[in-house]
């Protein structure tokens, strides 16, 4: 069967995710368990209600992201009437490949079984508490550019760069056709923002976070995690995961492991990861999480490209007819 499954990063949270879920299913709630063990975060509180500008904070929003994800996935098993332990076991009718988005990317590890979703969570946290002490030490922020190609956006972070002395502007998201992400310094994104229209750009928009993610003020976080994944336990992925830096299908756990590694100072290919999958014969894009974020990427990279956003308690059903092979794609 030739589908993916897509995990959404920071950007598709919402206070409520995930409430409905452990109402139905046992395994979902045993999800949030482990992250709250894992990351010592009172994740469901969190998730549920919030408020929002807790779970917005860096080192709250991505293992509550993350552990919505698996808690959506680990419902569908159920629904499936599959196993669950603390690693999701392959099933009769696996996906052809895996991707997650920036954070999203550990999600993707977990469900290709090559980390336990113990581990996973614990990596979460270490890498959203070791990015959000790089942000504050090295204030910059991101900024989406609209309209306009990912050559003009390099162009562009050239142009900054050669201005202004010390700035460290670079693409941190290729997302689709007509939307770049960009990182930098303070100053580096405000001259961005002024000279996107004379670059091509029909907007340039800022993006609410607290950093320059993806970006090289994220060296001293890539250092840190670094020591946090040596420690972990890696196994070789059952499944292919896209990886955010080069777009290329892996399931080699040391190959996976320096992924996330370099990840966190790297641009997140994601559109080249998309045409990719398609490429090798993927037809359906089931995004697992909340949110539908990734869904309309996938519709903008590859046209007439069919997708299913599955994140709540009405839309399990439709994941779990993938797990067991009965969708009709």
């Amino acid at each position: 069967m030739s589908y993916a499954l897509l995990f959404p990063g920071q950007a598709s949270q919402f206070v409520g995710m995930g409430s409905d879920l452990v109402e139905t299913w046992p395994a979902a709630d045993r999800v949030y368990e482990i992250a709250e063990s894992a990351a010592g975060l009172p994740v469901r509180r969190l998730c549920f209600d919030g408020p929002e500008d807790e779970l917005t904070r860096t080192s709250n929003l991505q293992p509550c992201v993350v552990a919505t994800s698996l808690a959506v996935l680990a419902a569908a098993y159920a629904e499936a009437g599959l196993e669950i332990g603390d690693r999701f076991a392959p099933t009769s009718a696996p996906p052809m490949a895996i991707a997650g988005h920036s954070v999203g990317e550990y999600a993707a590890l977990a469900a290709a079984s090559s980390l336990t979703i113990s581990a996973c969570l614990a990596l979460v946290a270490a890498r959203a508490r070791l990015m959000e002490e790089a942000a504050d030490a090295n204030l910059g922020t991101m900024l989406a550019l609209i309209g306009g190609d990912h050559e003009r956006a390099e162009r562009l972070c050239t142009t900054v760069r050669e201005r202004i002395s010390g700035s460290y502007l670079q693409v941190a998201n290729l997302n689709s056709p007509g939307q770049t992400v960009i990182a930098g310094d303070l100053a580096g994104i405000d001259a961005a923002r002024a000279a996107a229209v004379d670059h091509g750009f029909g907007r340039a928009l800022p993006i609410p976070v607290s950093g320059a993610f993806h970006s090289a003020a994220m060296e001293p976080a890539a250092e840190g995690l670094r020591a946090e994944l040596s420690d972990a336990e890696f196994f070789d992925g059952a499944i292919p995961v896209v990886a955010n830096i080069d777009a290329e299908m892996k399931t080699d756990a040391g190959a996976l492991r320096e992924e996330l590694a370099g990840q966190v100072t790297s641009p997140v290919r994601w559109s080249d990861s998309i045409t990719n999958m398609a490429a090798a014969g993927v037809s359906t894009f089931v995004e697992v999480g909340p949110g539908n974020v990734l869904s309309g990427l996938v519709r903008r990279i590859v046209a007439n490209s069919h997708t299913e956003s599955v994140g709540d308690a009405d839309t399990v059903p439709v994941l779990s007819t993938f797990l067991l092979g009965d969708a009709d794609q």
